[in-house]
């Protein structure tokens, strides 16, 4: 068996986010960030998604049925230690995941009747199966941390280069989402990571929306770089609400 499919058959259900989508920084960059090593968290997400005392992301889930997302996830900052360097305002404290599925599996329809505590569960399977390394993956991250989008895109290709990447810019994209201080356009930096290891995707994007209060950290991710287009209408599909 070779590495990759090791790899797959070592995950179940990657497209659910898991609480290490919100305790990762901006600092873990390129294959750290998105090896898709996401354990099971339907559960998780289901105890946690009625938090209406927290930002929530919204996806407009039915104009994409082979995008998949579990919903959203809130971290509980008094679990955290706020490692990032700005302490707990660097934690996301809120998240959503959504992954691309194979074309016609209907897979947003599947998560709804995975159970992950049921082995046998025939729509966990067929999940599993439809969502594979050389799809894409978004996620939007909101955090309480005040910034300046430039100040905070020149920190993120340096955490790159602290790990040994030089990635190629392969393209910038103008993406818009509404927020809670209105429709909010930014910058989505398109990149490919000329990682040479074949357990890592290659294609890694991501944007920054400053807010009154806080801001919103975009990200994709894909097998190669030229599919980070794929990402595009549906990240134009998610919205912030309070």
């Amino acid at each position: 068996m070779n590495t990759k499919n090791k790899q797959h058959k070592s995950r179940r259900l990657p497209i659910i986010l898991s609480v290490i989508g919100l305790v990762l920084i901006a600092g873990v960059i390129a294959g750290f960030l998105f090896q898709d090593k996401l354990k099971t968290a339907v559960a998780d997400v289901q105890t946690n998604i009625e938090n209406n005392g927290k930002p929530q992301f919204v996806f407009a889930a039915a104009q994409f049925p082979d995008w998949a997302t579990s919903g959203n996830v809130y971290a509980n900052l008094n679990d955290t230690t706020g490692d990032g360097g700005e302490g707990k305002t660097d934690v996301p404290i809120s998240g959503i995941n959504i992954s691309q599925c194979k074309a016609g599996s209907n897979c947003s329809m599947l998560v709804q009747k995975c159970d992950p505590h049921d082995k046998n569960n025939t729509y966990c399977r067929q999940l599993d199966e439809d969502t594979t390394d050389t799809h894409c993956s978004v996620s939007a991250y909101y955090k309480e941390q005040t910034i300046d989008p430039s100040v905070a895109v020149a920190d993120e290709l340096k955490q790159w280069s602290k790990f040994g990447t030089t990635p190629t810019e392969v393209g910038t994209k103008t993406l818009a989402m509404v927020t809670p201080d209105g429709s909010k356009s930014y910058q989505f930096y398109q990149y490919d990571t000329n990682n040479k290891d074949a357990t890592y995707k290659r294609g890694s994007a991501f944007g920054f929306i400053p807010l009154s209060n806080g801001h919103i950290e975009v990200r994709g991710v894909c097998w190669e770089a030229r599919q980070l287009d794929e990402v595009l209408p549906t990240l134009n599909a998610v919205s912030l609400k309070k």
